[in-house]
């Protein structure tokens, strides 16, 4: 990794002063963990808001559908409130007062109950792991944890045995998750012991995403109306998919397109600047400009037939140089690129981000882009 700063991967504000200043600060003792300032919250005869900026608002809305209160989201903004906000009745005062002393969330109390908000319900996920454990689907199922959200971790032969969309209304496939069309098998990272050389309880692991049983089961789960939400490499799906998108980050030599070499093209593992279209439900509580962790992550062009598709860009680098931390070469290759990306593909949706947005669960500033897609619409 070359860039590593935590104040851009978290979101956080911050300037840098090189001078000696006076103020009235008080020493932190170095190593405590610290808590969020308590808020308090006051009775609302007409319910209360929470910011869909803020990810612990996430946290409490699941601790509030396990609790049996209805939640609902604004889908367009209305004076102060962002669309994307929540929207939880007076009942939900116990719940919020309790977050507010523990999370430092702020409930706002609401003028009314808005207009044209839209129930949601804990949506049925699923994780995608496999055998031997891969190290971003396990950060993942740690962050899920954190934040409270009900899931199942599956793995290959889950997927072969079909049937998902009667159990899932969306699968995490986080980096790594998905080979690369023409991938043989023969990657040493995806070999398989045999059966007979592991316990039996670890049987039902064992496995591989294979072209032949698995995109299959994948392409109809989609087409039923399951969501999936793909990360790094695992947007090969995508090109399984035979989705009009394209690998931005080729050249042409003779009358074929090839990766750019190293000597071209080289950023490892450092923070970009992306701008994002937070108008979209999948980007709801993000800014318009975001950092995000590019650890030799995809970048796509979408082509005149994508938007005659409706695949939507999610996110995309600018004109500038996008380099915010670390060590990036030949960053014009980058310019116009679509970092995020939404396809229809037939009743459901594939998310597919190209950057480590859930990065070993530090890039808390974009842990929403991935929060987003976790709930069901009814």
């Amino acid at each position: 990794m070359a860039g590593w700063t935590l104040a851009f991967q978290m979101g956080v504000k911050f300037d840098r002063i090189l001078d000696g200043f006076e103020a009235p600060l008080q020493r932190i003792e170095a190593g405590k963990i610290q808590t969020p300032l308590a808020q308090q919250v006051r009775a609302s005869s007409n319910g209360y808001f929470l910011s869909p900026a803020a990810n612990n608002s996430f946290l409490v809305v699941n601790d509030l559908l396990k609790a049996g209160i209805p939640v609902s989201r604004t889908t367009k903004s209305d004076n102060n409130i962002p669309a994307g906000s929540f929207y939880i009745p007076a009942k939900g005062f116990e719940v919020l007062k309790q977050a507010g002393s523990m999370f430092g969330i702020v409930a706002t109390p609401a003028a009314r109950k808005p207009s044209g908000a839209k129930s949601i319900s804990a949506g049925r996920i699923a994780l995608f792991d496999q055998y031997g454990g891969s190290m971003p689907s396990g950060w993942v199922r740690w962050m899920m944890e954190q934040f409270h959200y009900p899931f199942e971790v599956i793995f290959p032969k889950d997927i072969d045995a079909g049937n998902l969309n009667a159990k899932y209304d969306v699968i995490l496939f986080i980096d790594g998750g998905i080979p690369a069309v023409g991938d043989t098998g023969t990657n040493p990272r995806n070999q398989q012991p045999k059966p007979e050389e592991i316990p039996a309880e670890y049987h039902k692991m064992l496995g591989n995403i294979t072209p032949q049983q698995s995109i299959p089961q994948l392409k109809s789960f989609l087409e039923k109306g399951g969501n999936i939400v793909a990360v790094g490499t695992s947007t090969n799906l995508a090109y399984h998919l035979g989705l009009p998108v394209q690998n931005a980050l080729v050249e042409t030599k003779g009358d074929k397109e090839v990766p750019l070499a190293g000597d071209k093209f080289y950023i490892p593992g450092s923070i970009l600047k992306v701008n994002v279209d937070n108008t979209q439900p999948s980007t709801w509580g993000m800014e318009s400009v975001a950092d995000v962790v590019f650890d030799h992550s995809p970048v796509f062009h979408l082509s005149d037939e994508a938007t005659k598709q409706q695949i939507k860009p999610l996110a995309w680098y600018g004109e500038d140089d996008a380099l915010r931390s670390g060590w990036a070469w030949g960053q014009q290759y980058l310019k116009k690129g679509v970092a995020a990306f939404v396809a229809p593909v037939g009743k459901g949706k594939l998310f597919a981000y190209g950057p480590e947005i859930t990065f070993r669960a530090q890039s808390h500033g974009t842990f929403k882009l991935l929060f987003n897609e976790l709930y069901k619409t009814k």
